[in-house]
């Protein structure tokens, strides 16, 4: 009978290891991939937890932000999402194959943590796994300091989502990493929160045999975007160009707006480049241009964004809570540092630009954000230029 058992657990087990794998392979789209990673993670076919968060150092390269997620708000949810499943007969294949893009769709536990972040080298191993309640930063800062699975029964790990105040809390939870090039490329969390059902480690080796797949799966992805960013890169200048600000924006835009915080951006305009150029001829030109887009990359943040909006004018769009003023040092700092360097061998000084600083409130339209900073530019190059000026609507 306990052969049956074994034998049956078995089959199992290889049936959802083809299942997702063939899935995997059919795709080189991310967040195609989490769904996937998920769907096994939480359907009755795969490992059956409720609950399942992927945090990914992807976009932000060495910060671990959440990436998506899987499981239902509450409990009655939760019954309503297994009667669905129940009535439809709905399988593993079969939800996979119900996969649709919804770009701008939050899923709960996504929403509830939009603002968790980690920096990757500042994580830190905890003392002990015998504590009596965590803090979910502990926890995730652990598997990744650790580069190990781990599982813990009976105990709460919580979470405080700035935006709402509100606690958001995980128990009977596994945290497994997800290596690549013995690198940290994320992290999965689950958990049974609402049957309290006891993880065990053969439940946990299965976590990390998705972790497994998931790596090889994300690396594939991660070479595809590679590629794809090669068209979304200024040509001449390195830095992003206008195409991919616009679509970031509007993810920082949603980011914000959840966040209920402000969005700043400044835009430079390198002064008087058209007669630079006519003087000096435009491969000179792009030398000034390369040199320019380069400053504002190695003076700014990782997790900020600098794009080339055409010609010589560029645009930072700062990420995180940074208040207008904030916005404005930063502009000031970067124009003090442009008109004290030394260009393309010119003299320090001889190439200047001016800046513009904007912001929009949560409530207010992004598509704001540039026409606010082109304006304040305007006041900057009638203020006789090399200078940053604050968009004011008085």
């Amino acid at each position: 009978m306990n052969d049956q058992k074994d034998n049956a657990s078995l089959v199992k087990e290889l049936m959802f290891q083809l299942t997702v794998t063939k899935a995997m392979l059919k795709t080189v789209e991310l967040d195609q991939i989490l769904y996937i990673i998920l769907s096994g993670i939480t359907h009755g076919d795969g490992l059956n937890f409720n609950r399942a968060v992927l945090f990914l150092a992807w976009d932000r390269r060495n910060e671990l932000r959440v990436s998506r997620s899987a499981g239902p708000a509450n409990g009655e949810e939760a019954h309503r999402i297994w009667e669905s499943i129940t009535a439809e007969k709905l399988n593993l294949q079969n939800l996979i194959d119900r996969y649709t893009q919804t770009p701008d769709e939050l899923q709960y536990l996504t929403s509830r943590l939009l603002s968790f972040s980690l920096k990757l080298d500042e994580a830190r191993p905890m003392e002990s796994l015998e504590g009596m309640h965590y803090e979910l930063r502990d926890v995730i800062s652990h598997c990744v300091a650790t580069k190990q699975p781990f599982l813990i029964n009976g105990v709460e790990a919580v979470y405080h989502d700035v935006a709402s105040s509100d606690l958001l809390t995980f128990k009977n939870f596994a945290c497994v990493p997800i290596i690549l090039n013995n690198e940290v490329l994320g992290i999965i969390l689950t958990d049974n929160y609402f049957n309290s059902r006891i993880i065990n480690r053969e439940e946990l080796r299965g976590l990390s045999l998705v972790a497994n797949l998931a790596s090889i799966a994300l690396e594939r992805a991660l070479l595809y975007r590679r590629l794809t960013e090669m068209a979304q890169v200024d040509g001449l200048t390195g830095v992003f160009n206008r195409h991919y600000y616009e679509r970031h924006l509007h993810d920082e835009f949603i980011r914000s707006r959840r966040l209920n915080r402000s969005l700043c951006m400044i835009v430079f305009d390198i002064d008087l480049f058209k007669r630079f150029n006519d003087t000096f001829g435009h491969e000179c030109g792009d030398r000034v241009l390369k040199e320019f887009a380069q400053i504002l990359k190695t003076n700014t943040r990782v997790e900020d964004m600098v794009a080339r909006y055409g010609g010589e004018e560029f645009v930072v769009l700062l990420t995180g809570e940074h208040t207008p003023e904030d916005a404005l040092a930063t502009g000031e700092k970067l124009r003090r540092i442009i008109a004290t360097s030394a260009f393309s061998g010119f003299e320090a000084g001889q190439i200047t630009a001016s800046a513009g600083v904007s912001f929009v409130r949560p409530e207010e339209d992004f598509a704001q954000l540039f026409t606010r900073a082109d304006q304040a530019l305007y006041d900057a190059k009638r203020a006789g230029r090399n200078c940053v000026r604050l968009y004011s609507n008085a």
